[in-house]
């Protein structure tokens, strides 16, 4: 009994000097490594506990209570701004590439990325709950995670691999990383984007600046030396939001006393300022972005573009790309502050987990003359395409909002996705992703629609069965166009269009009933689809956390007996449209409201009594109360049949449509009081009516 204590004590010594000397060469070369521990759970949670002992701060992301502190996965963003020399990733409960990355992020310079884990040969030991798809199916191969080990071993070194079982590894050879330079606390890019916001403050041709960059590059700190040295040290008023009081931490830490006050809030009581300052804005949904950018004469905004929280993208796609640049001061940090510039671990999760793809450079300014060529195949042939993979998530990453790293790994395991690729001269021109749905037995479809039930990954079926209530729907097989891009450099040309058309046709052929999307609502993306004659049959109540903007669903049909339902929704859409529009769509913009009434096709005839009533409202002094009902199916079906170039005065849509309230309608400062708004709202619908005939 004593040897075995003295030999359990030997391996516990041997264990925490290697800890000890790991800790010390990362320190010295200045490296972040990820340690992957691989063996037993009970073993890898006894490393962890050896891990611990050598740093003082630490941060444990869990599924499972392996720490008093633990967060868990569902929760990871949450840390997001933390740092910490030692962070643990519990990879017993399933392989979550987007915790990974965002868990590298915390780590600080000589700091340990600690992945918990079972051997990868024995991985279907586990119940990886990230790897599960549709209807619980597992892959039978989990292609992911053995890419994602394997790397682990390759070079350049980015991971020391401990096995349970096996002699602990000789430290690695690491490059002696490039310490940043630092005055006063401050980087040379920190010192010189404050010089740039003196300047910016001092001139009034920009009403935003935005500073942008990676993950771990001070623009927190930044922003917070700027309100404390640049603003209130100017004795400016300043207001700070952000997502959350969290996401704004490291700022309000450096500012001092400075007011925080939730985007919402600010919106609803609008409070004086010279300056808003809104930390991590690509957090924020749009619409919310816009309003705030018109209430405030000056807003400094920063924002993560790195991507691995799917949101960076999104920010610059839809909300800067759309603002005249003559409005706005784009400003960068390149410069990490967090860790080493020449960093292992940010170089490995660059190169093998496509944090920093590569633009496709496909650069076709004309495709007359060029052949377009189009192809289906499914995720086991995509990944075995060497290159193929890395473009089709490149263009993914450059076209869309939301891809994030967990994509990659759907790319290369979900069974029941199909991918469409469109290819000029054997380069990606584009690609959408379709995945299956529906097929319910009666008693599931019964369940869904009822609300018992949301089997994973049967978005469209549940959609239009439990929200829109076709209480069958989730019986019919379907294919989703989850995703769909065109590289940039070559849209409008009718690809996108034709990649639909090719699938609709693959559908066919597979014996699918439907063909469908869903979209947060808004006007360029819905011409798409209207386009593509796809029938709007679905609006949903909640607004996007990204877009700000509803969901929608719209279907292709491809089977008669499907047809009839189809046409049902459309109608169920024409009867509660009005009602919509005065609740849950009342917050959609103008722009949209329009396109969504040209959609849907809206009609609803007036009869003898209302047509009395809307020339009681235009040519006399009946009041808009009275008149509402018939004044917005006149306003709506008079938008819906408006070419989409049309000017649309914004209280047609705000106050005849929406019905907003008297003061919060736009472009009302050149009248004064209800009266006269709705003066000049009769003489627009007159107009409208005039026009009409």
């Amino acid at each position: 009994m004593s040897q075995n204590v003295s030999l359990l004590s030997a391996q516990e010594a041997e264990t925490s000097d290697w800890f000890d000397a790991l800790s010390r060469h990362l320190r010295l070369h200045r490296q972040r490594l990820i340690l992957s521990v691989q063996g037993d759970q009970l073993w890898c949670d006894q490393m962890a506990s050896a891990g611990n002992s050598q740093y003082r701060d630490k941060l444990v992301l869990s599924d499972r209570i392996l720490d008093p502190a633990s967060v868990p996965f569902i929760k990871a963003e949450s840390l997001l701004g933390q740092e910490a020399s030692l962070v643990i990733v519990d990879l017993f409960q399933g392989l979550n590439p987007d915790v990974v990355c965002i868990a590298s992020g915390l780590v600080k310079w000589g700091g340990l990325l600690m992945l918990l884990s079972v051997p990868p040969r024995q991985w279907s030991s586990i119940e990886d709950s990230y790897g599960v798809w549709q209807d619980g199916l597992v892959p039978q191969d989990p292609l992911f995670v053995e890419y994602f080990f394997n790397q682990l071993t390759q070079k350049p070194v980015g991971a020391v691999i401990v096995r349970q079982g096996e002699k602990l590894p000789t430290l690695p050879d690491l490059p002696i990383a490039q310490s940043i330079t630092m005055v006063s606390g401050k980087t040379i890019e920190q010192i010189e984007i404050q010089q740039r916001i003196a300047l910016w403050l001092k001139e009034q041709h920009q009403s935003i600046v935005l500073i942008t960059a990676d993950r771990g590059r001070g623009k927190s700190t930044c922003l917070g030396f700027i309100v404390k040295e640049q603003l209130v040290g100017r004795h400016m008023s300043v207001l700070v939001t952000a997502h959350s009081r969290q996401s704004a931490s490291i700022l309000l830490a450096q500012a001092g006393e400075v007011e925080f006050i939730a985007p919402d809030r600010l919106i609803e009581c609008t409070p004086p300022a010279d300056v808003l300052v809104i930390d991590e804005a690509a957090m924020l949904p749009y619409p919310m972005l816009q309003k705030l950018c018109k209430l405030y004469p000056r807003v400094l905004m920063a924002t993560t573009t790195g991507g691995y929280e799917g949101t960076g993208q999104g920010f610059l796609l839809r909300f800067i790309a759309r603002l005249p640049p003559q409005q706005i001061l784009r400003l960068n940090l390149s410069a990490s502050v967090r860790w080493a510039a020449n960093d292992c671990l940010e170089a490995w999760l660059n190169t093998n987990l496509l944090l920093k793809t590569a633009a496709v450079k496909t650069r076709l300014d004309n495709l007359p003359g060029k052949s377009c060529q189009y192809r289906v195949l499914n995720a086991r042939e995509c990944s075995k395409e060497a290159g193929l993979l890395t473009e089709i998530y490149s263009l993914m990453v450059s076209a869309h909002y939301r891809t994030r790293p967990s994509d990659l790994r759907m790319l290369m395991e979900n069974p029941d996705l199909t991918i469409v690729l469109a290819e000029v001269d054997d380069k990606i021109a584009g690609v959408a992703l379709l995945n299956r749905e529906g097929g319910f037995d009666p008693p599931l479809c019964e369940e869904v629609f009822l609300g018992k039930r949301r089997p994973k990954g049967h978005l469209l079926a549940q959609m239009i069965t439990a929200q829109a209530g076709a209480r069958r729907f989730a019986s019919h097989r379907g294919l989703r166009i989850q995703r769909i891009t065109v590289d940039s450099t070559i849209r409008r040309q009718g690809i996108g269009r034709r990649m639909v058309e090719v699938a609709i046709k693959h559908a066919i052929d597979q014996g699918f009933d439907y063909v469908g999307a869903s979209f947060a609502f808004e006007a360029e993306t819905s011409a798409f689809w209207r386009n593509c004659q796809f029938a709007l049959t679905h609006i949903g109540f909640g607004q996007g956390k990204s877009s700000g903007n509803q969901s929608v669903v719209v279907l292709k049909s491809l089977n008669t007996a499907l047809d009839n339902q189809v046409k049902e929704l459309q109608s169920r859409i024409q009867m509660h449209l009005p009602v919509w529009l005065c609740q849950f769509l009342q917050v959609m913009d103008n722009t949209s409201v329009a396109a969504l009434l040209r959609y849907s096709e809206y009609q609803c005839p007036l009869n003898q009594f209302e047509r009395d009533e809307l020339e009681a409202f235009t040519k006399g002094h009946k009041g808009f109360e009275l008149c509402f009902a018939s004044l917005q199916r006149f306003v709506m079906q008079a938008i819906a049949c408006t070419p989409e170039d049309a000017p649309i005065h914004p209280w047609l849509i705000e106050k005849a449509v929406q019905n907003k309230g008297w003061g919060q309608l736009s472009e009302r400062a050149s009248l004064d009081g209800r009266k006269q708004i709705q003066q000049k709202l009769r003489e627009l619908i007159a107009e409208l009516s005039h026009r009409r005939g």
